[in-house]
C-alpha cells in the first residue's frame, strides 16, 4: 500500500470534514438569526440582508445555503412541523387511555417550547402563513404530509377514544380545535408572561382539563 497515497486521502478527508462542520455551523446561525428576527418582527418585514447581518455573514455567503427569505422562513417551519408530528405520533403510540395519550403529547409540545421558545413560536405564529387548503406552500410546491400534521395527530386520538367509547360522540374537528386551542393558548400566555415559570409544570393539568373537556370521568 502506498503510504503517501494513504496520507494524502486521509488528508483530504479531514479538510472535507472541517468544510462540513463549517457549512453546518453556518447554517445553523442563519437558522437562528432568522428566527430571532421573524419572532421578532415577522417574516414580511424581515429582509435576507437583515438575516446575514445578524448571521454574521455576507449577503453572497447567505445565498449559498439559501436561495430566498421564502425558503429560509418555509424550511424553518416545516423541520419543526414535521418534528413535531413525528413526536407527537410517536408520543401516543401504545396507550389505549385517551388521558394518557393526551398527558404524554402535551407534555412533549410544552417540554421543546421550554427547550426552545424561539422555534415553537415560530411555529405557532407562522402556521397560516404556511399551512394552506390542501397542504401546500403559496406556490404549490410543497406539501405537507398529513402523518406529520401534529393537529391531524391529536385528531386521529380524539377519533379513537370516541370509536372505542371511550369519550362521547360529536363534532370531531370541534373537538380536536377545542383541545388544540387550549396548548396553543397555553402557549400564547407564556410567551406573554401571563403564565410563569415552565410550561411543563403545566402539562398534566393542561391534559386532564382537556380530557375532562372531552368527556373522560375522572
Amino acid at each position: 500500500m502506498n503510504v503517501h497515497s494513504v496520507t494524502a486521502r486521509m488528508a483530504r478527508k479531514r479538510i472535507f470534514e472541517r468544510r462540513s462542520d463549517r457549512t453546518a455551523d453556518t447554517r445553523e446561525r442563519i437558522k437562528r438569526a432568522a428566527l430571532e428576527l421573524f419572532v421578532a418582527q415577522g417574516i414580511a418585514e424581515t429582509s435576507i440582508r437583515d438575516i446575514a447581518k445578524r448571521a454574521r455573514i455576507s449577503l453572497g455567503a447567505m445565498y449559498n445555503h439559501f436561495t430566498s427569505k421564502e425558503e429560509l422562513a418555509w424550511q424553518l417551519f416545516i423541520d419543526g412541523w414535521s418534528e413535531f408530528g413525528m413526536a407527537l405520533r410517536s408520543r401516543a403510540a401504545g396507550e389505549a387511555n385517551l388521558a394518557v395519550k393526551l398527558r404524554n403529547m402535551i407534555e412533549f409540545v410544552f417540554r421543546r417550547f421550554d427547550e426552545d421558545w424561539l422555534l415553537v413560536t415560530y411555529i405557532f405564529i407562522s402556521r397560516h402563513q404556511h399551512l394552506k387548503p390542501g397542504g401546500q406552500t403559496p406556490g404549490g410546491r410543497h406539501t405537507i404530509s398529513t402523518r406529520g400534521n401534529p393537529y391531524t395527530l391529536f385528531r386521529i386520538v380524539i377519533y379513537d377514544a370516541m370509536r372505542r367509547g371511550e369519550i362521547p360522540r360529536g363534532d370531531l374537528d370541534l373537538k380536536t380545535a377545542m383541545v388544540v386551542g387550549a396548548v396553543i393558548q397555553t402557549i400564547d400566555s407564556r410567551i406573554f408572561a401571563r403564565l410563569k415559570g415552565p410550561l411543563t409544570d403545566c402539562a398534566a393539568t393542561s391534559a386532564e382539563l382537556c380530557a375532562r373537556m372531552l368527556g373522560v370521568e375522572r
